[in-house]
């Protein structure tokens, strides 16, 4: 298919999105459901970042990049950055490694390291050349409106925060406090500069770092209680091994090792091998949340792992705690730029009486 029609079909689906006024951060092509598998092209602001998946494209680099140009003429975009997604993302060669870092683009003219792209009306920043990911997961766009909706004198926790943009939602919208839970100290520093860009006061929330299992036992020792609970899971991490911490009230870092067991008696180690892997910890972790959450209140549970489908889900909401009624409340679609592939991400929401 000729490149212009590419992208002539692609920014007629996403009229709505690039027509707005609240919102400069679209995804404009989106692999397959576009045309071409294993390209994605973001519009982040004024600037495009273009991934290219090397187990899935077929084009070569020298045709990607005249679409990469026709999409910067026509958004009228600064720059373009380049991103090589590997098949193995935890052996990247130093070559790709350091493409991701360059603050010269493929196209353009270079731009500021930390740039900030409009939301639903928040603000959140993004780095568009600081590794695979830019700082902001579009396709949670309509989530982060959701929960803001939700949280209004609500009490909610953002398992595994990365750089708040469900806290800031979630702030913005009223929420009492907002415990933000990530490993990285880098992307907790991230979530505080996104509060700052929203005028948020930071008095009333709680920053964590840690393991969010641990996280789980030392709130429920301390009575932590919460009416909304987001759970946005990696499919699977290999946490970094640190040198313990001191405990402060802000950080849980330094608990030591545990074992837990999910309902089959595999075990889970969270501090030897740190290794989190979503489809054997699905459980534990919706079990754990619920442990913390108060009569009346709800959970949203996201992922993008391909290999739990909508009712593996449902079931792991409704097993978790046979005592507590479970109403799946919403099973929320994605938005219109990530539409043609309802198995991107899947999102459910569940009230517990």
């Amino acid at each position: 298919m000729p490149i212009d029609t590419l992208v002539d079909r692609a920014l007629a689906i996403r009229a709505s999105l690039l027509d707005g006024r609240d919102t400069d951060a679209v995804r404009v092509f989106n692999g397959q459901c576009d045309g071409l598998a294993g390209l994605v092209v973001e519009k982040l602001a004024g600037v495009c970042v273009v991934q290219m998946h090397e187990d899935r494209l077929t084009w070569p680099e020298d045709r990607v990049r005249l679409l990469a140009e026709e999409f910067h003429r026509r958004l009228g975009t600064r720059a373009v950055y380049r991103k090589v997604f590997v098949r193995d993302r935890g052996h990247v060669p130093p070559d790709v490694a350091a493409l991701h870092k360059d603050s010269q683009p493929w196209i353009g003219q270079p731009v500021e390291p930390e740039l900030a792209v409009r939301e639903h009306g928040l603000r959140f920043l993004i780095h568009p050349y600081a590794g695979f990911s830019v700082g902001l997961f579009l396709e949670h766009r309509d989530n982060r409106r959701r929960v803001r909706e939700l949280a209004a004198g609500r009490r909610v926790l953002n398992a595994f925060s990365y750089t708040g943009g469900f806290s800031v939602a979630a702030a913005a919208g009223g929420a009492t406090l907002v415990a933000s839970v990530d490993l990285s100290k880098r992307y907790l520093e991230w979530s505080k500069r996104n509060f700052a860009a929203n005028s948020l006061d930071l008095g009333p929330h709680r920053f964590y770092c840690s393991d969010i299992l641990a996280f789980y036992r030392r709130a429920h020792r301390q009575g932590h209680r919460y009416d909304l609970i987001v759970l946005d899971p990696p499919t699977f991490s290999r946490q970094p091994h640190t040198k313990p911490e001191k405990r402060g009230r802000e950080s849980f870092a330094g608990t030591a090792r545990r074992v837990l067991r999910t309902k089959d008696s595999r075990p889970l180690f969270l501090h030897g091998n740190r290794v989190f892997e979503l489809a054997k910890q699905i459980d534990a972790l919706v079990g754990g949340a619920l442990g913390l959450l108060d009569p009346g209140g709800t959970i949203l549970l996201a992922t993008n792992d391909r290999g739990l489908d909508r009712e593996r889900l449902e079931g792991a909401l409704r097993q978790a705690d046979a005592s507590r009624r479970c109403t799946i409340v919403d099973h929320p679609p994605l938005p219109v730029d990530f539409a043609g592939d309802p198995d991107y991400a899947k999102t459910l929401i569940a009230r517990f009486d």
